[in-house]
């Protein structure tokens, strides 16, 4: 949920420079505008707003108190809403706060900000702060943990805050894990995964074709110490904390059968993939993953990295047999936005392929992934480019394109 968050948050700010389309060409702030003075840091990849540091900062403040009322409110209600508002002194986010406790429909909030003059009046640059925080209230509307409300609304900032993001985001909701009481569903699932008797390569793997909600259900039953060394495997630090916060939720959601049920499936999934195996004496604790890493990061990247019109442009175009091979190199987040941006029918194509197929080798996933990157390469190449000019790519892109194509 929070990367098809943002590559719709992405999908909605205009950039600068480099991508076809809609996204493209845009001209650079002009001297005096924010983000134009020198001595600044070039982002490198920055959004049309442009904003100098100190306004960059200011949007930033405001993202991280919208987040954490939006934690309250989720926790409190409306009352614990109620006393942000009273309490909060800029206007904008009051009203943003207002907004939310009206819970008007999502698609009404962008003419509700203009109709309170705050968007539609001035420059891009002085009204990205609004620009965020319609994002954030929308995200807050559909009920969105407020981690994915913070990252949405600091996409509009550019890549130089996401490390500062991050940063805040384990410091006030790191503490989450692991709450609430232990359930432990009788199983084969957590004595395997206590006794590492899989293969955590194939636990990995099993893990991004199940996607979260499956991955959430199966260890929503298992003892602590089998879900933290799952989470250790398949999701970053952040990612951990909402997939522990959805854990939590199944745990009160779904039945002890269902619990059963899902434990059953994510088996069954694990032994498809040849992940039943014990790992040979010596190999825990020195097991390198089948799955080259890298390559993993590189295709899950350039999937959240392009824009849906040309990754649905791409997708159309590739045979569901490769994208079915091409998900076998994908994490979950990725796997979820591949699936989201094709059509349902394609989808379940993609899905009953990757189903039949066996687990493939670094040298298979990299020709894999090679085409696909040659195939985005052919998109983005103009119809009629001059002989001897270069591509001209966000730095960004060339480096996951290059990264993909230079592999052997």
């Amino acid at each position: 949920m929070i990367v098809n968050t943002l590559c719709a948050a992405h999908a909605e700010i205009l950039r600068r420079g480099g991508m076809p389309g809609d996204l493209g060409a845009r001209s650079a702030p002009e001297a005096g505008s924010p983000g134009s003075g020198a001595g600044k840091p070039a982002d490198p990849w920055p959004t049309i707003y442009a904003l100098g540091a100190r306004k960059a900062a200011s949007c930033l403040e405001s993202a991280k108190r919208f987040s954490l009322a939006l934690d309250k409110y989720r926790a409190g209600g409306k009352e614990r809403l109620a006393e942000d508002m009273r309490e909060e002194k800029r206007r904008l986010l009051k009203f943003a706060y207002s907004v939310v406790a009206a819970s008007m429909p999502a698609e009404q909030v962008r003419r509700a900000f203009a109709s309170a003059g705050f968007i539609g009046k001035a420059a891009p640059q002085e009204e990205c702060e609004a620009e965020i925080l319609i994002a954030g209230v929308k995200l807050a509307l559909k009920n969105a943990h407020p981690i994915v409300a913070m990252r949405a609304m600091t996409a509009y900032l550019g890549f130089s805050v996401f490390d500062d993001a991050e940063a805040w985001i384990l410091e006030h909701f790191g503490d989450r894990r692991g709450g609430g009481e232990e359930l432990i569903i009788p199983g084969d699932l957590p004595d395997m995964l206590i006794g590492r008797e899989a293969s955590p390569g194939a636990i990995s793997q099993a893990a991004r074709i199940a996607g979260p909600q499956l991955v959430a259900a199966c260890l929503a039953g298992c003892p602590k110490e089998a879900i933290d060394y799952v989470l250790s495997l398949i999701c970053t630090p952040v990612g951990a904390i909402l997939l522990d916060g959805e854990i939590r939720g199944a745990r009160n959601r779904l039945s002890s059968e269902e619990l059963s049920d899902a434990q059953s499936a994510f088996l069954e999934l694990l032994s498809s993939i040849g992940g039943d195996s014990k790992p040979q004496a010596g190999e825990e604790g020195q097991w390198s993953p089948e799955i080259d890493r890298s390559l993993v990061a590189d295709v899950s990247a350039l999937i959240l990295e392009l824009d849906e019109h040309l990754l649905k442009t791409v997708l159309t175009a590739l045979d569901p047999k490769l994208l079915a091979s091409l998900m076998q190199a994908m994490e979950p987040m990725a796997h979820d936005r591949l699936l989201s941006t094709i059509a349902p029918g394609r989808s379940r194509k993609v899905l009953d392929a990757l189903e039949r197929a066996v687990p493939l080798s670094n040298i298979e996933l990299t020709r894999s992934a090679q085409l696909f990157a040659q195939r985005v390469l052919a998109e983005l190449a103009p119809k009629t480019k001059p002989f001897g000019k270069s591509l001209s790519l966000p730095a960004r892109l060339r480096q996951i394109l290059t990264s993909i194509l230079s592999r052997e």
